[in-house]
């Protein structure tokens, strides 16, 4: 059984709809995180929000990560900070949700020990890597205890049922 898989694809496979069908299958709860667009906390720019499990999965300001296309000096402190609070927030989780790990994260160095620390644990993971190239992704992708898997739409129907 794997126990850290994490999804990649082109935009609009269904990776994160995937993630929702077998989140429902976890046995205890999930903890972790979703990144999220939204253009509704700063109208009239798009903007990327973490969101933890742990709390009502609403952007705000005060889970707002950077404007998208736009990261500043800050992202990776925002990340510092919200990315293992959201990864620690849920006490025993059967599983934990990393959706998604991006370039964005390539300064956020708090943040890749908390993502490495839980790569070595025994809670399973499951998450989402960008299609991008970045120091941090290419650990992740390349970490013994993980396997990557490609989503298409031509698959991703057979794969909630297989996994």
């Amino acid at each position: 059984m794997v126990r850290r898989l994490f999804l990649t694809g082109e935009r609009g496979a269904g990776k994160s709809t995937l993630i929702k069908k077998l989140m429902e299958r976890a046995k205890g709860p999930a903890g972790g995180f979703f990144t999220v667009k939204s253009e509704e906390v700063f109208p009239g720019r798009s903007s990327l929000h973490l969101l933890s499990l742990a709390e009502p999965l609403v952007p705000s300001a005060a889970n707002f990560l950077a404007f998208c296309g736009e990261p500043d000096e800050r992202t990776a402190e925002r990340f510092d900070r919200l990315g293992p609070a959201a990864l620690l927030a849920v006490k025993n989780p059967g599983l934990l949700v990393m959706d998604e790990l991006g370039p964005h994260e390539s300064e956020a160095f708090l943040f890749w020990e908390a993502v490495f620390r839980i790569l070595e644990g025994p809670v399973p993971v499951l998450g989402v890597l960008q299609k991008e190239d970045s120091p941090f992704l290419e650990k992740v992708r390349f970490h013994p205890n993980v396997k990557v898997l490609e989503v298409t739409k031509e698959n991703r129907d057979r794969l909630a049922r297989s996994l």
